[in-house]
């Protein structure tokens, strides 16, 4: 288990293998220079003897140093650091993750002093480790024989900061831990196969949660959910031996009185398409359609490590969309939860029948002040933008650009687009028709969606292009699973915890978006 340590800047503190931070040119200053000495000008020389210009993110490995304690020294490249925001730090934080690993070594010690850009000490360093965190991540469950070279290593990070922020540094680093461990459960969720990962595993996964953090939990099955009339997502479930299942999970970290939010995921944990079938090559990854879910389930686990102070209800429809002659069929007409009939126009639009039940369940029973719900919904959305961004839908700005300003800060983007009615797929029989056009199909399912929130508060985050690094390509170069939208959303109800916590004096006007956090 990789643990984090802080300490105040000492080039004795020292130990197996070093990180510094570099300037442009590869130049080395303040506490880097005096590491360079410690070291008998080692790194200098190195930097100096290659290609290496210290362009950010560059990594030069130095191996076989003379020094008894710390026989290995990793050089990072940070030229623009007087520019950096928290995004940039977690980012220089992959970059030494990824060198760290290639490196094999069990500990190593980072110098973080000096010029932190746009955020402070402590912002800088909870951005560092998370990166290393995640760039540190495997999922080696299914493999034997593994030899000792083919395994992780790292087990222990210290970072070395200014005296005046050691203090700071060292309370948050339990934070940090937090929310990796949350991010940690959401990747391992979308790694396992489906064989595993049912929704009888997500529901047992939640009751897990609740005696390891108290989360109160509950568990719809499929008897309560026909009761309840859940026939959207019943009929998307209809097909699969595995019944589904509707997990709720409540963290209730605010004051009795205070608001409750919302969060939904798609947990459709395999989706061959259903009668409309996904032909070879687009159907083998699909145990990541229930990504949306997961981060749910890792979200709700960062807050209750984290202890975040506000009360949030966490939901997760929890199915599989399979093939045989009790699966849902494309002109089939269902009433909804919130009684509304839909004509089925493609029976691979499955997850918004999923969600559109969940989420007007959430709505009537939990009385939500807003609802985020996560997705893996459309093809559409990975097509317009890859692996850059997930796709942001809203009906209300200031939800929209709060959730914005914590993706920004926590390297998990959004990008606002368009939810008009314009988009909604036409129906001939019903009230509504689930299918969608190939042009502009993410804003299809979105208005979709949109029609079963009312005047709640809502934003829908389609996910399908960054919740695998092996489908898209993304900035972070993280393997497999991302884990997507847990760092985002802990960062969004730590920012309405602060708020909701703070004197009415305080509290900042409607619509301003919140301030950096340290």
């Amino acid at each position: 288990m990789l643990t984090f340590h802080a300490a105040r800047y000492s080039s004795n503190a020292f130990k197996r293998c070093a990180v510094v931070l570099t300037d442009k040119g590869g130049k080395l200053s303040g506490d880097a220079a005096e590491a360079n000495i410690f070291f008998e000008k080692a790194l200098s020389r190195a930097a100096v003897n290659g290609r290496f210009i210290g362009a950010d993110g560059q990594a030069l490995a130095l191996s076989g140093l003379s020094v008894s304690r710390c026989t290995q020294a990793i050089l990072i490249g940070a030229s623009s650091r007087a520019r950096y925001d928290r995004m940039d730090w977690v980012k220089r934080g992959v970059d030494i993750g990824k060198s760290l690993d290639a490196a094999g070594v069990s500990e190593a010690t980072i110098v973080l002093t000096g010029d932190t850009g746009k955020v402070d000490a402590t912002a800088a360093t909870t951005a560092v480790l998370e990166g290393i965190a995640l760039a540190n991540y495997r999922f080696d469950n299914f493999k034997t024989g593994l030899k000792d070279h083919q395994l992780g290593k790292l087990q222990k990070v210290t970072v070395l900061v200014d005296g005046k922020a050691l203090q700071s540094v060292k309370e948050a680093l339990p934070k940090v831990e937090g929310v990796i461990a949350g991010n940690m459960l959401a990747r391992d969720l979308v790694n396992l196969p489906p064989n595993i990962a049912t929704p009888s595993y997500m529901a047992e996964t939640a009751l897990k949660l609740k005696k390891e953090v108290g989360l109160d939990v509950d568990i719809l099955d499929k008897k309560q959910l026909e009761k309840l009339g859940f026939n959207l997502m019943l009929a998307v479930g209809r097909g699969a031996e595995e019944e589904p299942c509707l997990v709720i999970m409540r963290h209730k970290g605010g004051n009795k009185n205070a608001p409750t939010h919302a969060i939904v995921g798609k947990g459709v944990m395999f989706d061959t398409g259903g009668y409309n079938l996904k032909p070879t090559g687009y159907m083998e990854a699909m145990k990541c359609d229930m990504a949306g879910a997961a981060a749910v389930m890792g979200t709700m686990k960062s807050l209750a490590l984290r202890e975040v102070k506000t009360n949030v209800v966490g939901v997760c429809p929890c199915l599989m969309n399979m093939v045989d002659g009790k699966a849902y069929l494309p002109s089939d007409i269902i009433k909804s939860y919130k009684g509304e009939t839909v004509e089925i126009g493609n029976t691979d639009a499955e997850g918004r029948l999923a969600l559109a039940d969940a989420i007007a369940y959430t709505i009537d029973q939990e009385e939500p002040t807003d609802v985020i719900d996560l997705a893996t919904l459309t093809g559409a959305c990975m097509v317009a933008l890859g692996g850059a961004y997930a796709g942001l839908f809203s009906n209300n700005q200031r939800l929209s650009s709060r959730l914005k300003a914590a993706g920004e800060q926590t390297a998990e983007r959004l990008w606002p687009m368009p939810v008009d009615d314009f988009y909604a797929a036409k129906t001939q029989l019903a009230d509504i028709n689930n299918d969608g056009s190939r042009y502009g199909g993410a804003s299809t399912a979105a208005v979709f969606l949109k029609k079963f929130v009312g005047k709640t508060s809502w934003a829908h985050l389609d996910i399908a292009g960054v919740s695998m690094d092996e489908k898209v390509p993304a900035p972070l170069k993280l393997k497999t699973a991302t884990g997507f939208g847990v760092r985002l959303l802990t960062e969004h109800f730590e920012q309405l915890a602060a708020e909701e916590n703070a004197p009415k004096s305080n509290k900042r006007g409607p619509g301003r978006p919140p301030k950096i956090k340290n």
